[in-house]
């Protein structure tokens, strides 16, 4: 059996599991630089000297630094690779860019229906091993890939956490991190290091969560494989975020969901009476939008791939126009909507279903609205 590199087949997993790829802060796409003096000698947290120097991580999104993350001097930066490599030394050590995979779940199919049909994966949450065995181990098996063993990071977990806490929230979030450590070995002895590194978020208020995980691969030679998986947990473990992006960060995200809560109360302000269900379903969703906008993908925005797209397709609109030609933004996305005199609308995905011969609704004069968005 041909065997493959850890990364390369997680790579292939994510293409065809992923609608959305996000890149994040680790990826081989972010300008970086390398600083090598003298003084970039520091300690490990296996308590040996090593000479290390700074991987600097630019944020694009604000054209500033993100943070700085400390790496032996021996790995190469690597820039644009076509195979995402991020480090490489010259005895056969790879460190790659992350992938990330995140998913969206309520008990309310409403809310399922409106973030799939934005492009976005809806899952039922699955825990942190589950994930292992039941996603990642068969494929990486299946293509020559053994499985080793498997251990905890509580550490790397916090540090996640801990970065988590320091960003701004639009909505009261509950969020929980894990993270795991995977080894693996190919055909020819060399080793892989796979960390997990898993989250949840629960929205107590808005009745859904966000799950997922980033993945971290790193390859070695059998020889070299233990000391390139300490230096890589060490150096994810002392990752240090610049405070002043921080600062910038919040104050972003913070005017952006400022103004996006001005926009859907105005755009929500229409609906009334017949609608008030609709209502709470688009407050709903709202907030589950702002918080994973502006929580899970900010975390990713060190590159720009992705974001405006992201930023686009997350408020959900469709535009209706009436029979005067005037138009309408509507949230969500339905086969049929219904509008009265009083601009009170309601969405539809029954085609058979028509407000003014439903009993419940027939007190009043119901107009068909079309869907302009079709006609592009």
């Amino acid at each position: 059996m041909k065997t493959y590199s850890l990364f390369l087949v997680i790579s292939v997993l994510f293409f065809y599991s992923c609608t959305d790829q996000k890149e994040s802060y680790l990826s081989s796409s972010a300008t970086v630089d390398n600083v090598n003096d003298s003084e970039n000698t520091t300690e490990n947290n296996d308590n040996t000297s090593k000479t290390l120097k700074l991987y600097k991580i630019k944020s694009q999104q604000f054209g500033m630094l993100f943070g700085v993350m400390p790496i032996p001097d021996s790995w190469n930066i690597i820039s644009n690779s076509k195979d995402n490599i991020l480090f490489e030394s010259q005895n056969g050590i790879k460190v790659y860019g992350e992938r990330s995979n995140m998913f969206f779940y309520s008990n309310n199919q409403e809310l399922n229906y409106f973030y799939k049909q934005g492009g976005n994966q809806v899952k039922a949450p699955k825990g942190i091993n589950a994930v292992l065995n039941e996603d990642l181990k068969p494929f990486l098996e299946s293509n020559g890939l053994n499985y080793v063993r498997q251990f905890p990071l509580p550490q790397l977990a916090q540090t996640d956490k801990q970065l988590d806490n320091a960003l701004f929230k639009s909505v009261p979030e509950e969020k929980k991190y894990e993270c795991i450590g995977t080894e693996w070995e190919d055909q020819n002895g060399n080793k892989s290091l796979g960390i997990i590194r898993y989250f949840t978020t629960y929205y107590p208020t808005a009745g859904g969560m966000n799950w997922g995980y980033t993945l971290n691969a790193l390859e070695a030679p059998k020889a070299v494989y233990e000391d390139a998986k300490k230096d890589y947990i060490n150096a994810l473990l002392n990752l240090q975020i610049n405070p002043n992006w921080i600062q910038k960060n919040n104050q972003y995200y913070a005017q952006q969901s400022q103004q996006s809560k001005a926009a859907h109360q105005q755009r929500m302000a229409s609906i009334r009476a017949q609608g008030q269900a609709l209502t709470n379903t688009g407050n709903i969703y709202s907030s589950i939008s702002d918080s994973n906008h502006e929580s899970w993908k900010r975390r990713n925005a060190m590159t720009d791939a992705g974001h405006s797209k992201s930023v686009d397709a997350i408020w959900e609109r469709s535009n209706y126009n009436d029979q005067s030609g005037n138009q309408y933004q509507v949230d969500g996305y339905y086969n049929d909507v219904w509008k009265t005199n009083n601009n009170d609308y309601i969405g539809a995905n029954n085609t058979n279903w028509n407000p003014n011969v439903d009993n419940a609704t027939n007190g009043i004069n119901w107009e068909q609205l079309e869907n302009s968005d079709d006609n592009y």
